[in-house]
C-alpha cells in the first residue's frame, strides 16, 4: 500500500491527518467547556487543553506545558489565559507566554505554545488544528436559518473513522443493517445508487421507482468528514428530518460521530439530546463478544440505530484492511470516496495543493423542499 492510500492513520504526521487538519472540526460539546474550567482533551490522535475565558469564547491550546510538560488542563484559568498548575506558567489563547512568576520578564517572550482558532456553533466548540492561515469558518445555513426543532449529541464508536465515513455512502446497508427501520419507512426496494464529485465533495443518490415512501434519497458527504442527509419519514411519522453528522477522529482505532438533527415544529433553539441508557457502545460489546444477537434487542430501544452501525463497522474490526475487500457495483460511493482520497493524499505527498472544497452558500434544504413540494402537488 502507498502512504497516499492509508486513510486510517491520522497523528500529525500522516497523510491523513495532515488533510484532515485542513478543516475546522467539532471537538466537544459547548455545554460541557464551562468557565474557568480547564479540560483535557483528544482528537485526532493528539491531546489539547480546552478552556472557556472571562470573555466567554473557547480556547484550544497544545495540553503540555513547555516548561517541565505537566498538562495545563490541571491547572487554572484566570481571565483569557490558562496557568499551569506546577509552575505557574501563563498562556493565553494564541500560545502566547504572558506569566512567568520565578523567571526574568525577557524570557516569557522565547517561549510559545499551541493556540488554535476555536469558536462555538450549533451547540458544539469547533477547532481548526492545521498548520498555516486558517480557512473560513463554514456555516450551515439549513440549520441556522430553520424554525424547527434543532437536537444535538456527541457519541463514540469504537472503530476508526473512514469506516464510519465509508458507511454514509453506502445507502444498501440500511435494507440489511436497519432492517427494522426500512420497514417502518415502507422502504421495500433497494436502491440504485449513482454518485459524483462535486465542490463540497460526494453527491450521492438512492433511486427508488416512486411508490409511495420509495423515493430519491440525497445525501451530501462534504469533504473531509461531513454527512448532510434529508431524509424521507414514515407513515407514522411523514416529515422529512434534516441530518447531519460529523465523523472526528479520536484515535486510530476510535472516533466520535457529532450530530444535528431537526425535526419539524416546536423550534425553541437547539436541544441537546439526552444520553440513551443503556448505552449503545455497552450493548455494542455485548453483541460483538457473543452475549446477545444484535437482531433479538428491543425494537423500541432508542438507541438501536447507532448500535446496528456500530456492529457493523466494529464486527470489521478496529481498522479494516481494505485490500480484502470486493466491492460491487452497489459500492460507486465507497469507490469514489477512496479514489477521491487517494489523490488529494498523494498531492499532499507530492507538495502540491489540495482542491479547494468548498460548500455552496445557498442551503441544500431549500432546493430539496422544493422536489418534495413537486412530487406532492
Amino acid at each position: 500500500m502507498q502512504p497516499f492510500e492509508d486513510f486510517a492513520h491520522i497523528g500529525a504526521g500522516t497523510l491523513a491527518g495532515r488533510f484532515i487538519r485542513n478543516f475546522w472540526q467539532p471537538v466537544m460539546i459547548s455545554e460541557d467547556l464551562g468557565a474557568g474550567q480547564p479540560k483535557r482533551i483528544q482528537v485526532l490522535g493528539e491531546f489539547f487543553t480546552a478552556y472557556r475565558g472571562e470573555g466567554g469564547a473557547p480556547h484550544i491550546v497544545q495540553d503540555a506545558c513547555p516548561h517541565r510538560q505537566t498538562r495545563l488542563s490541571l491547572g487554572w484559568v484566570e481571565g483569557d489565559c490558562v496557568r499551569c498548575f506546577y509552575h505557574g506558567w501563563m498562556f493565553d489563547g494564541e500560545g502566547n507566554c504572558t506569566e512567568q512568576p520565578a523567571e526574568k520578564d525577557s524570557f516569557k517572550d522565547k517561549v510559545k505554545i499551541q493556540g488554535h482558532p476555536a469558536r462555538d456553533y450549533l451547540g458544539f466548540v469547533f477547532a481548526y488544528l492545521g498548520d498555516g492561515d486558517t480557512p473560513e469558518f463554514p456555516l450551515f445555513p439549513e440549520i441556522d436559518e430553520t424554525k424547527d426543532t434543532v437536537t444535538y449529541n456527541q457519541h463514540p464508536v469504537p472503530c476508526n473513522y473512514f469506516q464510519r465515513v465509508e458507511n454514509d455512502l453506502d445507502e444498501v446497508h440500511i435494507h440489511f443493517v436497519h432492517r427494522v427501520s426500512a420497514d417502518e419507512a415502507g422502504l421495500d426496494q433497494l436502491p440504485e445508487i449513482e454518485v459524483s464529485e462535486a465542490d463540497y465533495g460526494i453527491l450521492r443518490t438512492g433511486k427508488r421507482s416512486d411508490d409511495g415512501n420509495n423515493v430519491t434519497r440525497t445525501a451530501h458527504i462534504m469533504m473531509p468528514n461531513t454527512l448532510m442527509t434529508i431524509t424521507p419519514g414514515s407513515s407514522a411519522d411523514p416529515d422529512w428530518t434534516l441530518h447531519f453528522a460529523w465523523r472526528v477522529p479520536i484515535t486510530d482505532e476510535e472516533m466520535a460521530s457529532f450530530i444535528i438533527s431537526t425535526k419539524k415544529g416546536g423550534g425553541g433553539g437547539l436541544l441537546r439530546r439526552p444520553h440513551t441508557d443503556p448505552d449503545p457502545n455497552d450493548i455494542t460489546e455485548d453483541v460483538l463478544q457473543g452475549r446477545v444477537r444484535v437482531q433479538d434487542l428491543d425494537p423500541g430501544y432508542r438507541g438501536l440505530f447507532n448500535v446496528q452501525d456500530n456492529v457493523a463497522l466494529a464486527g470489521q474490526g478496529r481498522i479494516v484492511d481494505r485490500s480484502k475487500d470486493w466491492l460491487g457495483q452497489s459500492d460507486k460511493g465507497i469507490i469514489l470516496l477512496r479514489q477521491i482520497w487517494a489523490r488529494e493524499l498523494k498531492a499532499l505527498a507530492d507538495g502540491m495543493p489540495i482542491k479547494n472544497w468548498r460548500r455552496p452558500k445557498k442551503s441544500f434544504m431549500a432546493e430539496k423542499t422544493r422536489e418534495i413540494e413537486l412530487a406532492n402537488s
